[in-house]
């Protein structure tokens, strides 16, 4: 039965370099290993059939760093299962791959949205990452980058060891002058199996990443971007990752490729991590989880509650057949207490306090 889901996602886990903060699955670039590995891609796309998609995204890895060949089978197919109307295609770029070439092959397969992972303009915390950028590269193809394209975003990073509140203002000063519509911004988080992590590095303060997080929130407000979910922001609402809407939305949807993820029927599944496997045309998940009531309750108010716009609860109330302030009535209650939340036209959403608070306003809603 074919799923229902209007969102692809699609994993490519090869690059040319490892970041060293990089928990993705992802391999050392060898052609090879490539070729074999989008042969077992498509075949494992068969179980899509003809479906059309209204958002295609593909992520890494690093998918600009895919050979021509390889690339343009790829986009062909997506192009292919692309919805006809209202259609987001994304793709992820680092940015030395960005030239001309490769813009006017995305612009020829539909690509209407690129995601340019940048990290920071900082030469020193370049470095640190591992990636093989610089502060003049990353404005030159930016800014080339959007003579191809209107939707252009980036991604930073904040919070790294040492970073002090006057060179995270200096990123975010160099990224207001550039021709951007979108920035997701993280926190750095030290993973573990990563290069970090193994280095003996440990995440900053609560306070400190609290503190910068104010300051770029500030900032991109002044500047015109209006935050709609914790870590992304965006000029104009027509500019807001519909791909990635579909997740915090709670909806379903499709995923290929080595470890990636995907949400059909009521259960979250995850592709066999092992490459050796997936090279054998083994697609078998790593992971398959079916959810309870109260599993789809939780997720919904999790992810709900990143978002900017909050939670509907009559659209909830009939999605679930509950009645919501029964069900989470001290949630509710300690929510409101500590002016983590608050109700308006029938949306329960974060406070400013209540989006840097959110894992413990969670833990309120989990323990009803």
């Amino acid at each position: 039965m074919m799923s229902k889901s209007s969102a692809l996602y699609i994993h490519i886990p090869f690059c040319h370099n490892i970041c060293t903060y990089c928990d993705f699955k992802k391999f050392i670039y060898n052609q090879k290993m490539v070729d074999e590995y989008f042969e077992s891609l498509f075949l494992e796309a068969n179980k899509l059939n003809n479906k059309k998609y209204h958002t295609i995204y593909i992520g890494g890895g690093t998918p600009s760093s895919i050979d021509r060949h390889n690339l343009e089978s790829l986009l062909t197919f997506c192009q292919n299962h692309l919805n006809n109307k209202n259609f987001e295609f994304t793709i992820e770029c680092n940015v030395e791959d960005v030239n001309e070439d490769l813009l006017i092959l995305f612009r020829k397969y539909s690509i209407n949205r690129l995601s340019i992972g940048v990290q920071t303009f900082n030469e020193k915390f370049i470095k640190f990452c591992n990636r093989k950028h610089n502060k003049k590269m990353a404005i030159d193809n930016i800014n080339l980058a959007s003579k191809y394209f209107k939707n252009v975003s980036i991604d930073l990073i904040y919070a790294f060891p040492t970073q002090t509140i006057n060179e995270l203002a200096d990123d975010l000063k160099i990224a207001m002058t550039l021709p951007i519509v979108h920035i997701s911004y993280y926190s750095l988080l030290i993973e573990d199996n990563t290069i970090l992590k193994n280095n003996g590095y440990q995440n900053v303060s609560d306070d400190v990443q609290t503190k910068m997080y104010k300051r770029i929130y500030k900032t991109l407000k002044n500047n015109g971007f209006h935050r709609y979910e914790i870590s992304n922001f965006a000029k104009y609402k027509k500019y807001e990752s519909k791909h990635n809407k579909t997740y915090w939305q709670n909806k379903h949807y499709d995923a290929i490729g080595l470890g990636a993820s995907g949400y059909i029927d009521n259960q979250r599944y995850t592709n066999t991590i092992n490459l050796t496997k997936y090279l054998k045309h083994d697609f078998s998940n790593s992971s398959t989880v079916d959810l309870t009531l109260d599993d789809k309750l939780f997720e919904e108010i999790m992810l709900g509650l990143r978002l900017d716009e909050g939670i509907n609860i009559k659209k909830l109330e009939k999605k679930y057949h509950f009645i919501f302030k029964e069900k989470y009535r001290n949630a509710l209650l300690n929510g409101y207490k500590y002016h983590l939340i608050n109700k308006k036209n029938g949306f329960i959403k974060t406070t400013f306090k209540g989006s840097l608070l959110l894992n413990s306003l969670l833990v309120f809603f989990l323990e009803c």
